[in-house]
C-alpha cells in the first residue's frame, strides 16, 4: 500500500490537500474537489467553526489498501471512510461495485467529522459525531439518508431499539451497528428539531470544555439523558406510527415464502396493513403473471412504505411489470420514483436513460438528473459525461461542459479526435480561446481532415483580433 501511496498524484487546493491514484485523478479531481469544499463551506456556516488545515484527504481504488491506511489491516468490514480530524481516508468508487457505494455522500459524511471532532477537541461520543455526520448527509440530500425506516419502525413496534443510554456502546458491537448509525441520525434531527442548530453547537462546545454527556446537555440545554428519551421517544412515536403498523410481523409472515398464490391473497386480505404481506403477495401475482392484481399489491405496498428502496422495491417492481407489458410511460414513473428515494440504485437510473432513448424523451429537466445521478454514481461512465457534457452545451455552460468532456477524454473514447473536439467547443462557449485552440489543434493532430475541427479552428483563427 504505501509503494501504491508514493506514486499517487498529490495536489493542492486552498487548504485540502488531495491523493488519488494516477489513473483516477483526471477524473475525480473534478468533482471532489468543489464537493469538499462545497461540504466544509456549508458546515462552516452552520457551525460557526472554521476547521484547522490542511485537510487531507485520500482515496483508494482498493478496499484493502484503505483498510491498511486506516487501521493497518486489511479487511474492515462496512466502514468506507474515516476521519481523523485533520486528515480523512475513503474508497474511491471503483473500491465498491457500482450501485452500492455512494462515494460523494461518503466524502460529505467524513468532513462533518473534521468539523466535530476539530470542534469539540476530540471529545465528541461516538454516537454524536457519527449521528450529525448522517443527519448531514440527508440534510444536503434527502436520497442520501441511510435506508433502514421499516427495519427501525420493527424495532420501535417490538420495544426494541436502542436506549439512549447505552447508544454510544452499541457502535462497538457489530449486531447493532447499523442501527446505532440509523438511530444517532434520528436523534440530531430530534436535537436540532428542539433546540435549532444554535442548541447543537452549544452542545459541542461544552464536549470541548471535556464535559461528559449529562453534563454537556445540562450546560448546552438544560436537559439530560433521561429527560431526552422521554421526548425522543414521543417523537419517534409520532413519525414511526404508519411505518409501525405496516412493519408489524404476522401470525404467519414466517409462512409467507411457501404459500401458494391464493393462500397469499387470504393472507394479505386479512394484513391490508402489513408491508410483508403485500409485498409477498405482489410477488407470487408477478410470478403467476397475473399482473393486474400485482399491481395493486405492489401499490398498497408503495403507499405503506414510501421510501423502500433497492431491487425489492415496489415501485422496481411495478417498474418490471411495466416493462413485461409493454408499458414505457409507466416504467419511466415508477422508475423515477425509484430514483427519488434509492439514491445508489445506478441500474434504475441506466435503465431510465434507455427508456428516454426509446421513447424520445429529450427534455433536459428530466434527462439530465438521471445522467448526473449514473455520474455521481459512477464517474467513470462515459457515455454518461458525454451526455451530460451535450445538455450542458445546451445550456450555454460551457464550463460545465468542459468538465463533462475533459473527462470523457480521460476515460479514453475511441473517437479521441471528436472528444477533443467536444471540450474544444466548449471551452470557447466558456470564452477561454486558447484552451479551444489548443484541444482543436489536438484533434487535428490525431485527424487532419476532421472536418469539425478544422471548422472549428478557422473560426478561432478568423475571431482573432486585428485579423482583416
Amino acid at each position: 500500500m504505501m509503494d501504491k501511496l508514493d506514486k499517487f498524484e498529490t495536489f493542492r487546493d486552498g487548504d485540502l490537500i488531495f491523493r488519488l491514484s494516477k489513473e483516477e485523478a483526471p477524473v475525480l479531481r473534478e468533482y471532489m474537489v468543489p464537493l469538499a469544499h462545497q461540504a466544509l463551506n456549508t458546515f462552516s456556516a452552520s457551525y460557526e467553526f472554521v476547521p484547522k488545515g490542511p485537510i487531507l484527504i485520500e482515496v483508494f481504488s482498493k478496499h484493502d489498501d484503505f483498510a491498511v491506511r486506516t487501521i493497518g489491516l486489511p479487511g474492515m468490514i462496512g466502514a468506507l471512510g474515516a476521519c481523523f480530524g485533520r486528515v480523512v481516508t475513503l474508497d474511491s468508487p471503483k473500491a465498491q461495485p457500482p450501485g452500492t457505494f455512494l462515494w460523494e455522500a461518503t466524502l460529505w459524511h467524513e468532513l462533518a467529522h473534521v468539523i466535530t471532532l476539530q470542534m469539540t477537541n476530540q471529545r465528541i461520543p461516538r454516537w454524536l459525531t457519527e449521528g450529525i455526520s448522517e443527519f448531514e448527509e440527508k440534510r444536503a440530500h434527502p436520497e442520501w439518508a441511510r435506508p433502514g425506516d421499516l427495519e427501525f419502525a420493527g424495532l420501535l413496534d417490538r420495544g426494541e431499539a436502542i436506549k439512549l443510554k447505552d447508544l454510544n456502546s452499541a457502535f462497538q458491537n457489530p449486531r447493532t451497528i447499523s442501527i446505532a448509525y440509523y438511530e444517532a441520525a434520528q436523534l440530531v434531527e430530534h436535537l436540532v428539531n428542539l433546540y435549532g442548530d444554535a442548541g447543537l453547537r452549544k452542545v459541542l462546545r461544552a464536549y470541548g470544555q471535556g464535559l461528559d454527556t449529562n453534563a454537556a446537555l445540562k450546560a448546552a440545554l438544560d436537559t439530560d439523558l433521561d429527560r431526552l428519551q422521554v421526548s425522543f421517544s414521543q417523537e419517534l412515536d409520532r413519525r414511526y406510527a404508519s411505518l409501525r403498523r405496516a412493519a408489524a410481523a404476522g401470525p404467519k409472515d414466517e409462512e409467507l415464502p411457501g404459500m401458494t398464490v391464493d393462500q397469499l391473497k387470504t393472507y394479505a386480505a386479512e394484513h391490508p396493513n402489513s408491508y410483508t404481506a403485500q409485498m409477498s403477495l405482489g410477488r407470487g401475482l408477478r410470478r403467476a403473471e397475473q399482473f393486474d392484481e400485482a399491481v395493486k399489491a405492489f401499490e398498497r405496498a408503495a403507499e405503506l412504505v414510501p421510501n423502500a428502496p433497492g431491487a425489492n422495491s415496489p415501485h422496481g417492481h411495478l417498474a418490471g411489470i411495466a416493462l413485461q407489458r409493454n408499458d414505457r410511460t409507466r416504467a419511466i414513473a415508477e422508475l423515477q420514483a425509484l430514483m427519488a428515494i434509492d439514491a445508489e440504485n445506478v441500474a434504475a437510473a441506466r435503465q431510465l436513460a434507455v427508456l428516454f432513448k426509446q421513447a424520445g424523451i429529450d427534455d433536459p429537466a428530466k434527462t439530465r438528473p438521471v445522467y448526473a445521478r449514473i455520474v455521481a454514481i459512477d464517474p467513470f461512465d462515459m457515455d454518461a459525461h458525454s451526455a451530460l457534457g451535450r445538455l450542458a452545451m445546451q445550456a450555454n455552460e460551457g464550463d460545465t461542459a468542459a468538465r463533462e468532456f475533459r473527462a470523457v477524454i480521460a476515460l479514453g473514447p475511441v473517437d479521441r479526435a471528436a472528444a477533443h473536439t467536444d471540450l474544444a467547443e466548449s471551452l470557447l462557449k466558456a470564452g477561454k480561446r486558447a484552451e479551444s485552440k489548443k484541444e482543436t489543434l489536438a484533434a487535428l493532430e490525431i485527424a487532419p481532415s476532421y472536418e469539425r475541427a478544422q471548422a472549428l479552428l478557422l473560426k478561432l483563427v478568423d475571431a482573432q483580433p486585428g485579423r482583416p
